[in-house]
């Protein structure tokens, strides 16, 4: 979590927050996506997302979580829609509404890698039978991949 966040949750507590953060579809040559089984929801599996951080903006954003969570250097190919329909309670507590536009990246380089604190497997998985992802938010932005959907917003 940026340290923005950490001294804004110093201030406020669990109280809840609107959060901005950004949601990524990578998919291999087959046509497979890109999961992560998620550490802090543990054994549940998600699409590659992450916070803003001040001063990012939200490509910036979605090309650094994929360095951090999966060790791939991706550039965003285009905006398929944003979601900002999401209430989530954290573990520790925290509650935060989420706005988060979802990409559309490709892989430049890198060696896809697990070894991080957010990520306990990646794997690539055929859309339609992909695990149930962890919020309704990723299943949503998934299904809309599923379908073709580009421009939407929920």
């Amino acid at each position: 979590m940026a340290d923005y966040i950490k001294q804004v949750r110093a201030k406020v507590g669990h109280m809840p927050l609107i959060m901005a953060g950004t949601i990524g579809i990578l998919t291999d040559d087959a046509g497979r996506v890109l999961l992560q089984q998620r550490s802090d929801f543990t054994g549940e599996w998600g699409l590659i997302s992450g916070t803003i951080e001040y001063g990012e903006t939200p490509a910036q954003t979605m090309v650094r979580e994929f360095k951090e969570e999966t060790n791939l250097t991706v550039a965003v190919v285009s905006l398929l829609g944003v979601n900002g329909n999401l209430t989530l309670t954290y573990p520790n507590g925290d509650v935060a509404q989420w706005l988060c536009p979802v990409f559309l990246v490709k892989q430049l380089g890198g060696k896809l890698n697990s070894d991080n604190d957010e990520t306990e497997a990646l794997k690539f998985f055929d859309p339609a039978a992909a695990p149930r992802l962890f919020n309704q938010q990723h299943r949503e932005a998934l299904a809309h991949f599923i379908a073709g959907e580009s421009g939407y917003f929920d």
